[in-house]
């Protein structure tokens, strides 16, 4: 007597095979004997970190999927000092930042491509391959012709430094930890193996060493093949498509249910085989039909898996039916499926297992050449009834799931099979999802301030600040560097970014005496999220906004969106802050820029004087080449304001009184009413008389007022005193201030 069950259909083949698969094919058939637990299959990972200890799996990944990996090799954390000037009579700043080199390993099978790359849930590789936080990276495809990395092999010498062939990797060299917390995050990887459908048989073939065989057309975007053995890499794949697999020589066939196998045809029971009750006077069972009970096959199935449409986190999708006091069955599926599919798998699993609780049992008799577990076998209308099957039978199509051979009869069990390729019965979501931002960086844009001394603090040194952004808001800094002559000095990074854009259309001259409400300002900003404050109304307030515009600063009372990224500046005041020698006609494509403390990155660190140039490189992480900003320093920081208010009065007696108001390059507003702050080691004026393009006299005072005799006029001789022009200038620690110019 011998019996072939197909269940137990692999433990035949001979080989590494062997009898791995002949408990998946009992999941796959034959339920009613072998039925699931609540849960099938290994949970699924829940983009867990990536792992650093030794014995931990490497899963073969198949087309597309997301991994943490695992790390192979790393350096300790790599500290970077930088030291900042804190200014006078301040101790200096040092901050220090952190980055790491690290090697993680993806898949135990080659891979073609790297896509998005996130760190902590954040985005930092993008689609189309941009970092948004600085690094070197190298993708090593797992190949057999794998070259060791150059930074492994320095660190641990050529001969201790394995390639990893067989592995695909990722290496990361300089990765910046300053976003993390100055910590490793975790890191997970989109990765590509394939950009199309994986046949479900290569994924088979791999595990089973080629020795499953198929005709189905089952496919998955994605999957990742891991486990001690073949059966445990299979198992959830096997108990979630739906094929069938059967003995075929020293292969396994794998077909999909309503596939009949190459080698082998659906046979009628009233043709070719013969059912019997009573042969050579032993007596059999009759042939009958029968129903599990009720409860055997569940009412609702879920397959979770993952979902490329949310970044491939885990999604799921459940099938139910009638009946939903029956248990349910969640089947864990390591693969990467769109929402629609995911839920056709669900739906013909749960078909599959609902159906098949109608079986049929008989003796036939039939030699065990002609029948295999896994036929098909058809029972013609009314043929039971004439072999007591007690009346008449509906034609039924039966799939052999158990032959036992007695001699020249044979007790076959089948149960019902399923005829053809049922569609999803619903449609499907993937849910809520909220991606990470995948915007490109881009250009970096700077420009080079030099700027007064905004703070209420006396610098000792010319205020050059550099400010920057990016063409979007994904941009976030870049490294600073002073070219001299070619050569290269770092600067330090830039600071938060800046607002900034340029101008499209000119600005007409104006008194910075006065408020300017005829004249406006149409910026155009770097990118659309960027905003400008509306502005408090009046351009006097002390909340009023401060621009630059290509050297000099108004406040602004307004600003109206006007779209794409365009405002219309109005109510100004003009040459705010001593800047008036800036004012002039500004012209289209004018750089502007939105004063704020936080975007500005002074070169404490850069000594720079009066009439130097200096150029300021930028380098971020979407830039091809460096972003270039030239300056003419003219040390505004340091430079006396020109005094103000400038008046000449003639006397009865001849002599004319020269006086003014000088103003502190250090405050601004006079808004505690006295005079303002000297800011200067002493109070010194120079003061030139002119008469025409003729010098008469220069006179220095301590004071801020002067007296020109009659006597002295006189010696001129230039006929009446009411042609002279008066020029003053403040004489400080640093520098000369501009001209108060009066008279004439």
């Amino acid at each position: 007597m011998a019996t072939v069950i197909l269940t137990a259909a692999g433990a035949a083949i001979a080989g590494p095979i062997g009898g791995l698969i002949g408990a998946v094919i009992g999941q796959q058939i034959d339920a009613e004997i072998f039925k699931g637990p609540a849960r099938e299959g290994p949970r699924l990972k829940e983009l867990n970190v990536q792992t650093s200890s030794y014995g931990n799996t490497v899963p073969a990944i198949f087309g597309a999927m997301r991994v943490a990996g695992s790390v192979i090799w790393a350096t300790d954390l790599i500290e970077n000092r930088s030291k900042k000037s804190g200014g006078k009579g301040k101790p200096a700043n040092v901050t220090y930042s952190y980055s790491v080199n690290m090697a993680v390993a993806l898949s135990s099978r080659p891979l073609s491509r790297v896509g998005r790359i996130w760190a902590d849930g954040n985005l930092i590789r993008g689609a189309a391959g941009d970092f948004k936080v600085p690094c070197t990276f190298r993708f090593y495809s797992g190949h057999d012709d794998q070259s060791a990395d150059p930074l492994i092999a320095s660190a641990e010498g050529t001969a201790n430094t394995p390639a990893f062939r067989g592995i695909a990797y990722a290496m990361f060299e300089g990765l910046q930890l300053a976003d993390f917390g100055n910590r490793i995050p975790s890191l997970t990887f989109e990765i590509f193996e394939r950009d199309a459908q994986v046949p479900v048989i290569d994924i088979a073939r791999a595990a089973s060493r080629g020795l499953i065989i198929s005709n189905s057309d089952e496919a998955v975007d994605g999957y990742a093949l891991e486990g001690g053995d073949g059966r445990a890499g299979l198992s959830s794949l096997l108990a979630t498509v739906p094929v069938l697999l059967r003995s075929n020589g020293d292969t396994l066939q794998m077909n999909n249910y309503w596939q009949q196998s190459g080698t082998s045809t659906s046979i009628s029971i009233s043709t070719r085989v013969k059912i019997i009750s009573r042969q050579d006077n032993a007596r059999y069972a009759p042939p009958e039909q029968y129903r599990l009970h009720k409860g055997a096959a569940p009412g609702s199935l879920s397959v979770r898996h993952y979902d490329p449409a949310r970044e491939y986190q885990i999604g799921i999708q459940r099938s139910s039916r009638a009946d939903t006091g029956r248990p349910s069955v969640q089947i864990e599926l390591p693969a990467t499926l769109i929402a629609n599919a995911a839920r056709r798998l669900a739906d013909l699993q749960l078909l599959q297992m609902q159906r098949t609780q109608r079986g049929w049992s008989g003796h036939i008799a039939i030699s065990a050449d002609i029948l295999r577990a896994g036929d098909w076998i058809t029972e013609e209308a009314g043929y039971g009834s004439e072999h007591g099957s007690g009346g008449s039978v509906a034609v039924d199509t039966w799939q052999i799931t158990e032959i036992e051979h007695l001699g020249l009869v044979s007790r076959i069990a089948a149960r019902q099979a399923i005829m053809a390729n049922p569609q999803s019965i619903a449609g499907a979501e993937s849910g809520r999802s909220l991606p990470a931002d995948d915007f490109v960086i881009g250009a970096t844009q700077i420009v080079a301030l030099d700027l007064p001394a905004l703070l209420a603090v006396d610098p000792q040194k010319a205020q050059i600040a550099i400010v920057a952004a990016g063409n979007n808001k994904a941009w976030r800094s870049a490294a600073l560097s002073l070219n001299t002559n070619g050569s290269l000095t770092p600067a330090g990074s830039t600071a938060a970014p800046a607002i900034i854009g340029f101008t499209q259309n000119g600005l007409v001259s104006h008194s910075p005496w006065l408020t300017d409400n005829s004249n406006q300002i149409i910026v155009k900003l770097a990118h659309d999220d960027m905003q400008l404050p509306a502005g408090p109304g009046n351009p006097l307030s002390s909340d009023a906004p401060y621009i630059w515009l290509a050297g000099e600063i108004l406040r602004y009372g307004l600003a109206q969106y006007l779209g794409d990224a365009r405002y219309r500046i109005s109510r100004l005041v003009r040459g705010s802050n001593g800047t008036e020698a800036y004012i002039s006609a500004h012209q289209i494509g004018d750089r502007f820029v939105l004063l704020e403390q936080g975007t500005l990155r002074l070169l404490d660190d850069i000594s720079t004087a009066a009439g130097q140039q200096i150029v300021i490189e930028a380098a971020g992480i979407g830039d091809n080449t460096p972003a270039t900003a030239q300056l003419n320093v003219a040390a505004l920081a340091i430079k006396p304001l020109a005094p103000v208010h400038g008046r000449a009065v003639l006397m009865i007696n001849g002599d004319i009184v020269l006086s003014w108001v000088r103003r502190a390059r250090i405050d601004f507003g006079w808004q505690d009413g006295v005079d303002q702050p000297l800011a200067e080691d002493y109070e010194q004026y120079t003061v030139s008389i002119w008469s025409g393009t003729l010098q008469l006299a220069v006179i220095d005072t301590p004071r801020n007022d002067a007296i020109l005799s009659a006597a002295t006029i006189a010696s001129w001789n230039i006929g009446s005193a009411n042609n002279l022009q008066y020029r003053v200038k403040q004489i400080g620690k640093f520098a000369q201030s501009d001209a108060l110019i009066f008279g004439q």
